[in-house]
């Protein structure tokens, strides 16, 4: 495989939202993103429903139409040369807004994965989508799975398929963790994959998630993983030849 730019640093950024307040989680993001760019991340992605905070009853009143209201971000993935993966409910014509996971990138139009596997519940607010999502960043192929998606050994298989080499999971999880992770780990060693978690570490939705966002290497090793209440990046070194891990903890 060619690897002219063998190495991708990418970072999972873990903070405390605000209430179905745009605004105010713009600026966390902001906050996180201009921490990653000082430590040379490529990538960064952020929770389920980053900019919102998981909060279905609100979702409809909240969901964008389009990427007009992420021109922040896109300023910042220009600035930096960084692709940015932020949570958002996407309107959908017809129907109850997804919840999306959008990209946001220097070299390319914006785009918004639809999360496909809905958690007991959420389709009383939101629609599901139909297709997994890989895209290439630097040299390697990312795949992008939204919380329970990971759930489902189907949604890891099929993105391995569609050529993922490293699989990015944007949870809530809060009783769930052990579980939540533990799959995680376990894709990480049945397809060699890099794997990390993006989780919040404050309440949200009347959740209230525990944070230690995480990264597994290719052997489902556990490399990096943040505490539970702060916010905090974790970040992967991946490259050629294995990955590295570390954590950078940030106030609130």
């Amino acid at each position: 495989m060619d690897r002219s730019e063998g190495r991708l640093r990418i970072a999972a950024g873990q903070f405390a939202p605000a209430r179905g307040c745009i605004d105010e989680n713009m600026r966390y993001h902001e906050m996180l993103i201009e921490s990653a760019a000082a430590a040379g991340v490529n990538l960064i992605f952020f929770p389920e429903l980053s900019l919102t905070g998981y909060e279905p009853e609100m979702a409809e009143a909240l969901a964008l139409a389009d990427d007009s209201s992420l021109s922040p971000l896109q300023v910042l993935s220009d600035r930096y040369d960084m692709t940015i993966i932020v949570g958002a409910p996407l309107r959908v014509k017809e129907g109850k807004p997804a919840i999306g996971a959008w990209v946001i990138s220097s070299k390319r139009p914006v785009f918004c994965y639809r999360k496909i596997y809905l958690h007991p519940g959420e389709s009383d607010y939101f629609s599901a989508g139909d297709t997994e999502c890989v895209f290439k960043e630097r040299s390697f192929n990312v795949g992008i799975a939204i919380c329970a998606d990971a759930g489902q050994p189907v949604h890891a298989e099929r993105t391995v398929q569609q050529g993922a080499e490293v699989y990015l999971n944007a949870v809530l999880s809060a009783g769930g963790f052990d579980k939540d992770s533990g799959q995680l780990q376990r894709y990480a060693r049945l397809y060699a994959m890099p794997t990390l978690m993006a989780n919040y570490c404050g309440p949200s939705g009347g959740w209230k998630p525990v944070g230690k966002s995480a990264a597994w290497d290719a052997r489902g090793e556990l490399i990096a993983q943040a505490p539970e209440d702060c916010a905090a990046l974790v970040i992967m070194d991946l490259q050629d030849d294995g990955c590295a891990g570390q954590v950078i903890c940030l106030h609130k």
